[in-house]
C-alpha cells in the first residue's frame, strides 16, 4: 500500500549558514506564543513595585521586537534598543502593520544613550548572557540603573546552571503558520568553564514554498552559577534585588534564589 504522501514531490533543502537573527520573522515564531504572558507579568510588575504609574519602558536588546510591539498595544511608550540593523527594521515594519508606534535605536547594551528616564526596563530570556565578559556584564547592568527613575524596575530574565545541573542537551520544538513550518534545535556544542562560555549551535528548518531551508548559527553565551549571579549584582550599587519569579511569570509565586534554581526572572529596583 503507496503511503498517502507518496504522490507529493520531495522539498528540495537549501542549506545556509548565517545569522537566526538576519531572518526575524523566522526566528521570533518559535518564541511568540510566550509573549503575552510575559507581557503580562511585566505589567504584575509594575503594579506591584514600581510607586508610580509605569508609562516609558525600555527593553535591551529587543531583536525582533515582539515584546516591543506587545508592550506598545498595551498604551506604553516603549524604546526598544538592538545592534542587529534586520531585526530593528523588521520591528518598524510590524509597528506599522499594528498601527502603533515605538523608539528604535540602534545602540550597544553595554554603553547607551537616552535623553530622559525611564520607569521601567526589562531584558528577555538569555539576552543578558549575550555579554560575554563581566565588564561588559556590569556595564549594562550599570547603564539600566542610569537610564531608570528612582523607584524603577529593571525586569530580568535568563537561565542560569543549577549547582547539580547538566550543561550538555538539545532543545527541539516546531511552529506551524500559514506562510511556513519551522523545526527548531538548539544544542549545547562546546563549554568553556574556566571562560565561563557556551557555544550552542541553532538550527531551523523552514518549510515554505514547497521548499526546505536550513540555517545554521553558532551562539556564544555567558554561564552563571546562583553565587556567580548574586556576586555580580552586589557590584551593581544601584539596584537592589526585590523579588525573584521563575519563567512561568506568575506574579503570585516568588521563588528563592537558590542553588536549585535555573530559570529566573529578577526584579532589580533603583534605590531611591
Amino acid at each position: 500500500m503507496k503511503s498517502i504522501n507518496s504522490t507529493k514531490p520531495a522539498a528540495k533543502t537549501n542549506s545556509e549558514s548565517i545569522h537566526w537573527y538576519d531572518h526575524p520573522e523566522w526566528y521570533e515564531a518559535g518564541f511568540l506564543k510566550e509573549t503575552p504572558s510575559e507581557a503580562r507579568f511585566l505589567e504584575d510588575v509594575f503594579r506591584k513595585f514600581v510607586p508610580f504609574p509605569v508609562e516609558r519602558v525600555l527593553e535591551a536588546g529587543c531583536g525582533s521586537g515582539r515584546l516591543v510591539r506587545e508592550m506598545a498595544r498595551r498604551g506604553y511608550a516603549v524604546t526598544g534598543m538592538d545592534l542587529n540593523q534586520p531585526a530593528l527594521d523588521f520591528c518598524e515594519k510590524t509597528l506599522k502593520q499594528i498601527g502603533c508606534r515605538a523608539v528604535l535605536s540602534k545602540q550597544d547594551m553595554t554603553d547607551f544613550q537616552f535623553d530622559q528616564p525611564f520607569d521601567a526596563a526589562f531584558n528577555a530570556i538569555n539576552t543578558f548572557r549575550h555579554l560575554e565578559t563581566e565588564t561588559a556584564a556590569l556595564s549594562h547592568l550599570k547603564c539600566v540603573a542610569k537610564h531608570l527613575r528612582p523607584g524603577g524596575v529593571f525586569v530580568l530574565s535568563l537561565h542560569i546552571v543549577p549547582h547539580d545541573g547538566e550543561l550538555w542537551g538539545t532543545e527541539r520544538w516546531s511552529v506551524k503558520t500559514p506562510e511556513f513550518s519551522i523545526r527548531y534545535a538548539l544544542s549545547v556544542e562546546q563549554v568553556d568553564e574556566a571562560k565561563r562560555i557556551e557555544t550552542l549551535k541553532m538550527t531551523m528548518k523552514v518549510l515554505i514554498d514547497g521548499q526546505e531551508k536550513k540555517l545554521t548559527d553558532h551562539l556564544r553565551l555567558r554561564l552563571y552559577d546562583v553565587e556567580q549571579l548574586k556576586a555580580l549584582l552586589a557590584k551593581v550599587k544601584g539596584l537592589e534585588l526585590v523579588r525573584t519569579y521563575d519563567f512561568w511569570f506568575d506574579i503570585n509565586d516568588p521563588c528563592r534564589l537558590s542553588k536549585k534554581s535555573c530559570d529566573v526572572v529578577l526584579v532589580l529596583q533603583k534605590k531611591a
